[in-house]
């Protein structure tokens, strides 16, 4: 089979496509015939060395994407041809990842694919949407009729995060700084759309809340944006990190963090166990059946222009890059 792997941490130009065995799963496994891969900024830091806890080298990265079940075990709830997704595991991080034509998963993370679901869409969901939900839900404790800011808000967790707030009731503040992907934003269901770089972001945004403030906030930027995601935050109003696409270090107000009583949490989906993900998954897939939305895809890449696809995921895609189909 064909499949990209890295040697040696360094750039992203390091994984390149190679010819390998067809693994076979052990106890509690499955070998899945992958379709579509769905990239994620965490695989190229992964690469580069900067992701805490990696495999050692070569492996595959890719941490997510949809297939079909080739190979499962005796007394597995799957046989084969059965179309899956991939939900959040050690495949990728810590061994080959979906960056393969076929790879080896624990069952225990393994989804069949949601009814009317595209093999894309089951691509593109998973990890995004389980991490939306875990700062929404689990860690932001929203309620219908708060108002939720997303920063970063046209990426992949950025739009699973607002596809997930209006399902539940929210009202949604997003900021992009592209002019098109606010329009989009707005498409999509966002309330309210604005650039994080305007000087008058903060006084912007409570006038379009009739001087109110965000109760959840799912902080994808971090850097110098969290400061400003603390002013726009309300009493005991609770700010999710989940990424650091700005910056890896913030400067805050002491006295605005501490008058307003705010919980800064960090959101991070390797803390989650298989069976939290599966309880997660079962809620997010009948939430967005009640509400009709499905995973936003920026651009689907050919199985041998990954870098092409990496490239894209730089860029600022809206929604999620993958790669695939894998076996045509």
């Amino acid at each position: 089979m064909k499949i990209w792997r890295f040697h040696e941490f360094g750039p992203i130009e390091n994984l390149q496509m190679e010819e390998s065995p067809v693994p076979e799963p052990g106890p509690g496994e499955a070998l899945v015939r992958v379709a579509y891969a769905a990239l994620n900024p965490a695989d190229k830091y992964l690469v580069g060395g900067k992701y805490p806890r990696p495999g050692k080298p070569p492996f595959a990265v890719g941490r997510d994407g949809s297939g079909f079940i080739e190979k499962a075990g005796e007394g597995s709830r799957f046989k084969p041809g059965d179309a899956v997704v991939l939900l959040r595991s050690e495949i990728g991080v810590q061994r080959d990842g979906t960056l393969a034509q076929y790879v080896v998963v624990p069952e225990v993370s393994l989804a069949p694919l949601p009814a009317g679901w595209s093999m894309q869409e089951g691509a593109a969901g998973p990890l995004v949407l389980l991490t939306a939900w875990q700062a929404l839900v689990g860690e932001g404790r929203l309620q219908a009729g708060n108002t939720v800011l997303i920063t970063g808000a046209s990426g992949g967790v950025g739009t699973a995060s607002l596809m997930l707030a209006k399902s539940l009731g929210a009202r949604v503040v997003a900021l992009s700084r592209s002019d098109h992907k606010r329009a989009r934003l707005l498409e999509l269901g966002a309330d309210f759309a604005f650039d994080p770089d305007d000087p008058d972001l903060v006084k912007g945004v409570q006038s379009a809340l009739d001087g109110g403030r965000c109760d959840v906030v799912v902080e994808n930027l971090g850097g110098p944006y969290l400061q400003k995601s603390i002013f726009l935050t309300g009493f005991k109003g609770r700010i999710c990190v989940v990424g650091l696409l700005a910056g890896l270090k913030s400067e805050i107000e002491i006295g605005t963090f501490i008058f307003k009583r705010i919980h800064i949490i960090g959101i991070a989906m390797g803390a989650q166990t298989a069976e939290e993900s599966q309880e997660a998954w079962g809620r997010i897939v009948s939430t967005l059946a009640q509400s009709g939305r499905r995973p936003q895809i920026d651009q689907v890449f050919p199985f041998d222009r990954v870098q092409e696809a990496f490239a894209r995921l730089g860029q600022g895609a809206m929604g999620k890059v993958l790669v695939g189909p894998m076996n045509s």
